[in-house]
C-alpha cells in the first residue's frame, strides 16, 4: 500500500488504531511504546527525504512508534508487535498503512533528529497511513499453502 487518497484520516480513526498499538503485548508487560503522530507536511516531506521513499510524504499521517530502552528489555520486538496491531487494526477501519523500515544508522540518526526523539528511545520503522488511492488487493484461498505448516515436529505429518 504506497498510494494513499487525499482524503484526511478522522482523529478518531487514528486514535483506535494507536489504541490496538497500545494493547499490543510486550515483554514483562512494560508498556513502554509511545507515538509521535505527524501530520505536518514539511517534517513528512523530510521524513520521506530520510527514508529514501517518496511514497512516505504522500500519506496523510505517519506514525511512529518509540520504545524507551529503559525500561523494555526487548524494544525491538514490542515495536514489531505493535506495529502489527496497528496495522490490523487500520486495515478494519479501511485504512491503508505500510511498514517501512529505518535501519539503524545514517537513517535512524535522521529520523531521530527530524522528530526529536530521545537517544534511550528506540524505533524500527515509520508507518504511513491512509486511506488506500486503490481498492487493495484481497489475498485468495490459492496463495494459503498449507505445505508451510509442520505438525509436531519439523519432519513430523503434514496433516494433523
Amino acid at each position: 500500500m504506497r498510494e494513499f487518497a487525499e482524503e484526511p484520516v478522522l482523529e478518531q480513526s487514528v486514535e483506535d488504531v494507536i489504541k490496538a498499538a497500545q494493547f499490543a503485548p510486550t515483554a514483562r508487560d512494560n508498556r513502554a511504546v509511545e507515538f509521535i503522530v505527524v501530520r505536518d507536511q514539511a517534517i513528512k516531506d523530510r521524513l520521506s527525504e530520510a527514508a529514501g521513499q517518496d511514497f512516505v510524504q504522500k500519506a496523510p499521517i505517519i506514525l511512529v512508534l518509540a520504545s524507551d530502552a529503559n525500561k523494555s528489555v526487548l524494544p525491538e520486538f514490542d515495536l514489531a508487535l505493535a506495529t502489527g496491531f496497528a496495522m490490523i487494526q487500520a486495515s478494519e477501519l479501511q485504512l491503508g498503512t505500510v511498514w517501512k523500515n529505518i535501519p539503524a544508522g545514517v537513517q535512524a540518526n535522521k529520523v531521530r533528529e527530524i522528530l526529536q526523539i530521545p537517544d534511550n528511545f528506540k524505533f524500527i520503522n515509520l508507518l504511513p497511513l491512509g486511506y488506500p488511492l486503490n481498492e487493495p488487493l484481497q489475498h485468495t484461498e490459492a496463495e494459503f499453502e498449507k505445505s508451510k505448516i509442520h505438525y509436531e515436529t519439523w519432519t513430523g505429518p503434514k496433516k494433523c
